[in-house]
């Protein structure tokens, strides 16, 4: 029997009802898992961002090292975002093995994403985060017995209505389910849905924290009226993105610059992202704007561009930032034939400070000066430490006349400031080198380079005073400066004029028995009898290779007093480290002199102990290993010095052959206040002990420091919190 015409309407409609029924069953439950899957793996890999960018700062700092660094790891992962208690995240170097990690593991099904580690541009591991799936799943389910419901209700429905309204309720449920999608796309965030004319609608909870006022205040408001934007570059308001979304009838975004001033005037980074609501037709009906708090970030981004740029310990603008602003200032120049000056300045005593009072006082000189040089300067100069005591200093659009009245101001504060520190007065000068910026001029490091000559010219004049550039002056100057320190030094060799002075370790374990250590350090005695402090001499020893004859000096001398030395110091087993140069490692004829002068004088070679520095030791690795090997074979020991330094210092401990580490001063004396500092003092102090070496700590300038280094473990400290250089010999 053919079926009737109703009847196949009927089934028609039947089956078209028990469809869509089944689609409403199915789809929107699935929709609504992979809406929320989304979002957590969107949340997730956020969060592996963040973590991994946060890591970044110490991964570019300690290329090497960082992965030993894991109270520092978990230190940057305790910070925001802070993990959920469902949360796990975890750290991994490149080669898949983990390094630390923080919550705890999850059980069941999880999900997890993660972000690479960059050192620069090359990755050096990953960020994993991952939380749990249960309550994605838990809420999977209940939204699959609802719509269970749901579908029942809508084959009910369908059955009954006409086909008309079946479509009406079509189209009505199509718009719905498209608001729907877009507000839950955007639920994490602030969200407001407005009509087409741009007045509030919908306001989640979110927004109304960022806004500070609630949804039952704002109903209805233009968005002009509640959302206050600014640009953070120029200060100015800017329109609200949702505008552009509705007159343009396509998403639009303010990124990067824009910042919220919240009803109770709080300043809140955000970016925008406005998609216009359109129906079935094509129509506009509204719009959707989501305000994503990124204060966090931003602020991460401009500390670090901060630091990148900037000297950590005056604040002070660093050399690479103002070598790009010379490089500005002669583009300028150029185009504009709008001149200026340079100038290099140097201070005068702050070795004498540096050394007497230790590198705390040094540190809070160069502070202190540099606070009094910026006083000195207009806002629209660019003032710069160029590393250690040099300052340089950028006048921009400034003539010779104005820039000499800077500098003397300089030179006049200077000289009147007195440096106060543990109960004495000291005083320093600066020495001050100008040069132009004009058209005429290449290259920064050039003018740099000018301005320094003419700084050198100040000090060989008499110090404390500016000197002009000139080319032929520079150039005299410097040839003069460098035939001066060699004569200079070879009359000091000739004449005996050099003397020696010592500096103890004190024992912090007591795997290093009882024997005494020093150190011997090594000063030039002028004319007039003014102390001269290695700093001065040795860079034109080096230059002009005279250090073997030095080494050979000293070797001489320590080894020709070597029993007045042991007995001065009351014990038989004294331990007397001697320093020596890359010159004199590199000279074939030092193992033969040594053993020449052990057997003249009769030495213990097991009593000496000769230092050579980490950079001496990497670069003429091949001599310095054949060197210490043959000198191990008649007894003497030796030690690494400045330990830490370089790139790759643990790459070749294994296989040179020493037997004393001195971990480097610069990162034991802030072992107080940076948690870096302090681990990699341990990490090397470890190493040094899982390979058998004894430690020894530089810079121990306090008894806090001293106590730190005895809880690490470290077997000796050397510093002026343990004893301040003293002359050697007895006369």
């Amino acid at each position: 029997m053919t079926p009737s015409i109703p009847d196949k309407l009927d089934r028609v409609l039947l089956h078209l009802s028990l469809t869509i029924s089944i689609v409403v069953v199915f789809s929107l439950p699935a929709v609504s898992a992979f809406i929320a899957y989304s979002d957590l793996s969107k949340e997730l890999t956020f969060k592996a961002r963040i973590k991994a960018n946060a890591q970044k700062e110490m991964i570019t700092t300690l290329p090497q090292t960082w992965m030993f660094a894991e109270n520092r790891m978990q230190g940057i992962l305790a910070r925001e975002p802070v993990l959920l208690e469902n949360e796990f995240v975890q750290i991994f170097d490149d080669q898949g093995n983990e390094l630390t990690s923080a919550g705890e593991p999850i059980k069941g099904r999880f999900i997890e994403r993660s972000y690479p580690l960059y050192d620069i541009d090359r990755i050096v591991g990953k960020v994993v985060v991952s939380t749990s799936l249960s309550h994605v799943i838990h809420n999977t389910l209940v939204s699959s017995i609802l719509e269970l419901f749901m579908g029942s209700l809508v084959l009910l429905v369908l059955w009954f209505l006409p086909v008309k309204k079946l479509r009406r309720l079509s189209t009505e449920l199509s718009e719905e389910k498209q608001q729907a999608e877009v507000t839950l796309q955007s639920i994490h965030d602030g969200v407001l849905r407005t009509d087409k004319k741009g007045s509030l609608v919908y306001l989640n909870p979110a927004a109304e924290k960022l806004i500070g006022r609630s949804f039952y205040e704002l109903n209805r408001k233009a968005i002009s009226e509640i959302l206050t934007l600014i640009d953070e570059q120029t200060n100015s308001e800017v329109e609200s993105a949702l505008y552009k979304a509705i007159n343009t009838k396509k998403s639009a975004s303010c990124q990067g610059r824009c910042s919220l001033i919240s009803h109770d005037n709080r300043t809140i980074a955000v970016e925008e992202q406005a998609i216009p609501l359109m129906d079935n037709s094509g129509k506009l009906i509204g719009g959707v704007l989501c305000l994503n708090d990124v204060t966090i970030f931003r602020k991460r981004l401009k500390q670090q561009s901060w630091r990148a740029s900037h000297d950590s310990l005056t604040g002070l603008i660093n050399r690479r930032e103002f070598e790009e602003r010379v490089a500005k200032a002669i583009e300028r120049a150029q185009v504009e034939r709008r001149s200026g000056l340079l100038c290099f300045m140097d201070l005068d005593g702050f070795k004498i400070v540096n050394d007497t009072c230790g590198h705390n006082a040094g540190d809070e000189l160069l502070i202190q000066l540099s606070r009094i040089i910026s006083a000195q300067v207009r806002t629209s100069d660019s003032l710069a430490r160029l590393g250690g005591d040099e300052f340089g200093l950028l006048l921009d659009g400034c003539d010779e006349e104005r820039g000499r009245i800077i500098a003397n101001s300089i030179l006049s504060a200077v000289k009147n400031f007195h440096f106060f520190y543990n109960g004495k007065s000291n005083t320093v000068g600066i020495s001050i080198g100008m040069t132009s910026v004009t058209s005429r001029s290449r290259k920064a490091k050039d003018v740099i380079s000018e301005a320094d000559s003419a700084c050198y010219w100040a000090k060989e004049s008499g110090r404390h005073r500016l000197c002009i550039f000139q080319d032929n002056k520079a150039e005299l100057t410097a040839r003069r400066d460098e035939v001066s320190w060699v004569e200079r030094i070879k009359s000091a060799l000739e004449e005996d004029r050099f003397s020696l002075y010592y500096q103890t370790f004190q024992t912090l374990s007591e795997r290093t028995g009882p024997r005494q250590h020093l150190e011997i350090l090594l000063r030039m005695v002028s004319e007039s009898g003014e102390i001269i402090l290695p700093g001065r001499f040795f860079p034109a020893a080096e230059r002009y290779n005279l250090m073997p004859q030095i080494d050979q000096w000293v070797i001489n001398k320590v080894f020709s007093e070597f029993h007045n030395i042991r007995a001065d110091h009351g014990d038989s087993g004294l331990m007397v480290n001697i320093n020596l140069s890359g010159a004199s490692i590199n000279c074939l004829e030092l193992c033969d002199f040594i053993k020449a002068k052990i057997t003249e004088y009769n030495i213990d070679t097991t009593s000496i102990c000769f230092e050579i520095t980490e950079t001496v030791a990497v670069r003429n690795l091949r001599a310095a290993t054949d060197f210490i090997n043959e000198c191990k074979e008649i007894g003497i020991q030796f030690a690494i010095d400045d330990f830490g330094t370089g790139a790759n210092f643990f790459s070749y401990l294994k296989n040179i052959p020493v037997d004393y580490l001195k971990i480097d001063g610069s990162f034991v004396k802030n072992i107080e206040q940076d948690e870096v500092d302090r681990a990699m003092t341990e990490t090397i102090n470890r190493i040094g002990h899982l390979l058998g070496k004894i430690t020894i700590a530089e810079f121990a300038e306090n008894q806090p420091i001293i106590d730190i280094l005895n809880e690490i473990g470290v077997d000796f400290a050397q510093g002026f919190g343990v004893c301040k250089p003293m002359p050697l010999i007895k006369t």
